[in-house]
């Protein structure tokens, strides 16, 4: 899948691409892709803003970050497909930021053709997704928050199901950048 990559209003449109547009101050830039290797993906997501963010974007990035670790430290084998994504809305939730988190918290990932990363529908970290994760899963968290048509703010991580928790294949810092 080509990188998502996106800029003032239109960062607030899921999975919009990127427009010829000059970044202004106080624009918003959104960014997901994936590295591949032999079709074997980890995607990650990242938020930019450029100059400083409005105070409720910052909030609202917190409360990814958040919500993103609370999924994070809820996931381990045995453990159902369900529970990172209800530790990641009971953040958001407590937050009041419901309604900018209409979705899943994570799917799975493996060996992907064109014109995606993810396995689709196989799994999901969602509500009433009872399988227990198991050694040698992976699943892609992304933890975003939108002001529909305005900006969306997130973070994502890619991680493997151990024997005792996950591995995060990703070190680079989780914080929005500031440009």
């Amino acid at each position: 899948m080509e990188p998502l990559v996106s800029s003032g209003p239109r960062s607030g449109v899921p999975h919009a691409t990127w427009r010829r547009r000059v970044l202004r101050p106080g624009d918003g830039v959104f960014l997901e892709l994936a590295g591949s290797h032999d079709r074997y993906h980890a995607a990650l997501m990242r938020a930019v803003w450029m100059g400083p963010p409005p105070a409720e974007a910052a909030r609202m990035m917190d409360v990814a970050e958040r919500a993103l670790d609370a999924a994070l430290s809820a996931m381990r084998p045995g453990i159902a497909c369900s529970v990172p994504h209800e530790a990641a809305q009971a953040v958001i939730d407590a937050a009041g930021y419901t309604e900018a988190f209409r979705k899943r918290i994570g799917y799975s990932m493996g060996a992907a053709f064109a014109p995606d990363w993810g396995e689709g529908a196989i799994l999901s970290l969602f509500t009433g997704v009872g399988r227990l994760m198991e050694p040698g899963m992976v699943f892609h968290l992304p933890a975003t928050l939108r002001s529909y048509g305005h900006y969306t703010v997130g973070v994502s991580e890619t991680v493997i199901v151990t024997e005792g928790g996950i591995e995060v294949l990703s070190d680079l810092p989780r914080q929005m950048t500031i440009r």
